[in-house]
């Protein structure tokens, strides 16, 4: 039984009894971080890059206050001593070496995960009490939080009145933990929860997505839209004259449907593969990032050197009896299916090392799937990582 992160709950029994059910905390979870960067770094981040960050001012022009980044240094030296929260959303991006912490959560497939965070808050700073839709594991790397949660079957859904965020009013904790750092606490999707710096801390949040139905919906309408499926335009040649001009007649409706519906219909052989690219659809890459990384973007293979995934990119598959699919950043390839070891390959490392990837080589379609993924800036030469947080525990 395979336990990691988990001490004496095992991975089984963790998706069984807690994933998406009840909170779990973990002591000791990981060894205590040490960490490359520091709070000042983290603030670099939100003034220089486009990384998404927000300042959440307990007590500012106004309760609650949310300011959005890019910010000027303005923001951080007129902050006051306590009760302030900054977020830098992505942030593996940024601080790649971080990506190690998910190396312990693999187990949940990558298409799910969402992102890496990092909240850094001074003494009492706090984002307010309030649920999430997703699930998220917090893990602390400096300093305390105090977290309280509401498990109760019902809770009070009453949100302040004017703060941009949702914060529960009536937030009323029946469990508590505080954290210390290489502690892990577990939330499930929906569990009113609110964590309080004890002093300055920072925490690292890996969040979890869960496309709902609408969000899907509309972002495959949006893709297919413009494809030939859609092109076909409402017909009516030889109707019958019309003696009440405000009646949409029933065989109007039903030829209006049918367009529709058929467009639908003659898309939806292709909706494996535009789940595939939208589940591994990256942001933007940030043009600082890219420029930051120069020295490390190449045009083809380059022997003896070892590699890396470009920051932040996705990678995943799909397998059929006939067909082997690869996903890049949004981008479909199709394979033979005996291409299967050196996809995995791929997707199941972040990086690859010179006599893996010279192996994997010695086919021809792989090493030209490879120098395209290199040339596109999906895979980049590798820089040693300050960071490894992470020791794999298995028994």
């Amino acid at each position: 039984m395979s336990k990691g992160v988990f001490g004496s709950v095992s991975i089984e029994s963790f998706l069984q009894e807690h994933w998406q059910q009840k909170p779990l905390c973990i002591r000791g979870a990981f060894d205590t971080p040490e960490l490359g960067f520091d709070a000042g770094e983290l603030a670099g981040i939100a003034l220089d890059t486009e990384a998404p960050a927000r300042l959440l001012i307990e007590h500012g022009e106004k309760p609650w206050q949310l300011k959005q980044g890019p910010f000027k240094e303005s923001d951080f030296t007129s902050l006051p001593k306590t009760n302030w929260t900054l977020l830098v959303n992505d942030i593996e991006t940024y601080l790649p070496e971080l990506q190690e912490y998910l190396q312990a959560f693999r187990f949940i497939p990558d298409w799910r995960i969402d992102d890496l965070m990092i909240s850094f808050a001074s003494d009492k700073g706090s984002v307010g009490a309030h649920v999430d839709d997703y699930d998220v594991f917090l893990i602390q790397l400096e300093g305390k939080r105090h977290w309280s949660i509401d498990d109760s079957p019902y809770f009070d859904e009453t949100a302040l009145e004017g703060p941009e965020l949702k914060i529960l009013k009536n937030f009323k904790p029946t469990q508590d933990w505080t954290l210390e750092p290489g502690d892990m606490l577990y939330l499930p999707p929906n569990l009113p929860h609110h964590g309080v710096a004890d002093g300055e801390c920072m925490t690292l949040s890996i969040g979890f997505r869960a496309p709902a139905s609408g969000e899907l919906v509309q972002a495959w309408l949006d893709d297919i839209g413009e494809t030939p499926a859609f092109k076909k335009r409402f017909s009516d040649a030889r109707r019958k004259p019309q003696k009440s001009p405000g009646e949409i007649k029933q065989g109007d409706l039903a030829a209006l449907r049918k367009i529709l519906l058929d467009g639908i219909e003659n898309s939806t052989g292709d909706l494996d593969t535009w789940l595939g690219k939208y589940l591994t659809e990256g942001k933007r890459p940030d043009p600082k990032l890219v420029e930051s990384m120069e020295d490390q973007l190449v045009e083809e293979l380059l022997a003896e050197h070892d590699y890396q995934r470009f920051p932040g990119m996705r990678l995943a598959y799909t397998l059929t009896d006939d067909s082997l699919q690869l996903f890049v950043g949004g981008t479909e390839y199709s394979l033979d299916s005996n291409k299967l070891e050196a996809i995995q390959y791929l997707c199941n490392e972040l990086e690859y090392k010179a006599d893996a990837l010279a192996s994997v080589c010695r086919d021809s379609d792989i090493r030209e799937l490879i120098n395209t993924l290199i040339k596109n800036n999906n895979i980049v030469l590798m820089e040693p990582s300050p960071c490894t947080p992470y020791q794999e525990q298995l028994s």
